[in-house]
């Protein structure tokens, strides 16, 4: 899914949360059936990406999981993404578990 790449925040409360992939990295390699990138999707960062993260954004609808890096995931302020980054819902129903 391709939405825009500006005004994104990390979402707060979802480190205890799970589903069927086994974790939340596979749940978007399942669900973009794409290689895990080497680097974190955030724009401006180089890191390894080494998890995925629940993202959000107030003009886009849903919740969304991306590869990130474990200083990205923890931002607190708006972030805008690398070109080209594919999006998959954190909506488990719409997901791995449909």
């Amino acid at each position: 899914m391709s939405l825009t790449a500006t005004g994104w925040k990390n979402k707060n409360g979802t480190k205890d949360r799970s589903c069927n992939c086994g974790s939340w990295k596979q749940h978007w390699i399942n669900g973009t059936d794409k290689s895990w990138p080497k680097q974190c999707c955030v724009k401006g960062c180089s890191n390894d990406a080494t998890l995925g993260a629940h993202i959000i954004n107030k003009n886009v609808s849903g919740e969304y999981i991306i590869p990130a890096c474990d200083s990205c995931n923890q931002l607190v302020n708006e972030f805008d993404l690398k070109g080209g980054i594919t999006l998959v819902s954190a909506n488990k129903q719409e997901t791995c578990e449909k």
